[in-house]
């Protein structure tokens, strides 16, 4: 067994109760048979009022334009895929409705679809091939897909050489990265709040044969989050492609994607302030997952991240469990946004009656959950 985990700490990880510690993964998450195995995320799917807005914020934050039309907008990295980033024009409505993910062969989405009893159909887009549509417990789209016509990458710089105390191997030269856009590569990994943890996590499994990474628990040992990456097998996978967080209700979180190091984090940072959107949070580093980490919000309030270096583990790497609090959010950078803590409010107080009246989540993990989250991050607070 690994013991990449066995000094999991960090400023205010000491004030978990001994019972949360003893009881983190005493409640393992039991592991479906999956009907195929995802082998890549494809794109994620935004619903949004003002595209040319919208495409702005986009390529500042370094997207690439695939295809533009009056009823959507598709974005691409430097990456092959065709585009990963979908905004589809909607006069009412923002945010994000759905995601889709790579399969392995023709002959698995044909197995989804029988098993799943739901059609084939043509994907619309740049790229071009097919899918089956499915809708997770949410209610949010989860398409399976094959068959994209994949592009040229774009060319991007090099990473300079790295001095170090022992080893200097860049002479005669500095690095003089430029203040431009992040060089966006793909998308990496999305989160969304659920409504009912065991029963998504069940179903994410299920459909897409992922594995949790790091399940993090209530005090009484409940799991209720979920760091997910894809089974590749033996090909290393990112630490999560998909994180499933109980909440009282479903929504998107924010949404990932990798650029090459800290300095196109940093630089990107600095471009986008420049031209005046919206920072959250960052430059930090995560814990769950290591990566340099930069957030902010689009135009109409979605979080989207800029990451690099990031952890990657194959299919033997065993889950581990840990307690639930948000200081485990981050090593080291800014403090987490006050917009990030729990916060009363009656919209929340609505959806968490409906949630326990529904029967999708009891009182008492509610408390949990609460309790968990109001855990001081940093002794500093």
């Amino acid at each position: 067994m690994s013991d990449l985990y066995s000094d999991f700490n960090y400023p205010g990880s000491e004030l978990h109760s001994q019972r949360a510690r003893e009881k983190a993964g005493r409640t393992s998450l039991s592991k479906a048979e999956p009907i195929v195995k995802a082998s890549d995320i494809a794109y994620i799917l935004f619903n949004k009022t003002d595209l040319r807005l919208q495409k702005a914020f986009l390529v500042d934050f370094g997207f690439q334009i695939a295809q533009e039309t009056p009823d959507a907008l598709y974005m691409r990295g430097t990456g092959a895929l065709p585009y990963f980033y979908v905004a589809h024009k909607n006069a009412k409505l923002n945010g994000f409705f759905g995601a889709g993910y790579s399969v392995n062969s023709e002959a698995e989405l044909h197995r989804v679809s029988e098993i799943c009893a739901q059609p084939i159909s043509a994907i619309d887009g740049p790229g071009g091939g097919q899918r089956v549509r499915l809708h997770d417990p949410d209610g949010f789209i989860v398409d399976l897909v094959w068959g994209r016509e994949l592009v040229d990458e774009l060319p991007q710089r090099q990473l300079p050489a790295v001095n170090t105390p022992s080893e200097k191997v860049r002479v005669n030269t500095g690095i003089r990265t430029k203040t431009a856009p992040s060089p966006v590569h793909r998308l990496g990994h999305y989160v969304l709040s659920v409504s009912n943890f065991e029963e998504s996590i069940q179903w994410y499994m299920r459909h897409l044969g992922i594995i949790p990474t790091d399940v993090q628990c209530l005090e009484d040992g409940t799991p209720a989050l979920a760091f997910n990456r894809l089974d590749k097998g033996a090909t290393p996978a990112d630490h999560h492609t998909v994180v499933l967080v109980q909440n009282a209700a479903a929504g998107y979180m924010h949404s990932a994607y990798e650029t090459l190091d800290i300095d196109s984090v940093g630089q990107g940072q600095q471009y986008l302030k420049l031209n005046g959107w919206n920072h959250f949070w960052g430059i930090g580093r995560h814990i769950l997952g290591s990566q340099v980490f930069d957030y902010w919000l689009d135009p109409s309030g979605d979080e989207l991240e800029h990451y690099a270096d990031g952890d990657v583990f194959d299919a033997e790497f065993e889950t581990r469990y840990h307690p639930l609090d948000m200081g485990s959010l981050w090593a080291w950078g800014d403090d987490v946004p006050p917009a990030m803590r729990p916060r009363f409010s009656l919209k929340r107080m609505i959806a968490a009656v409906r949630a326990i009246k529904t029967g999708r989540i009891e009182r008492k993990t509610l408390g949990m959950l609460k309790k968990a989250m109001e855990l001081p991050a940093r002794p500093w607070f």
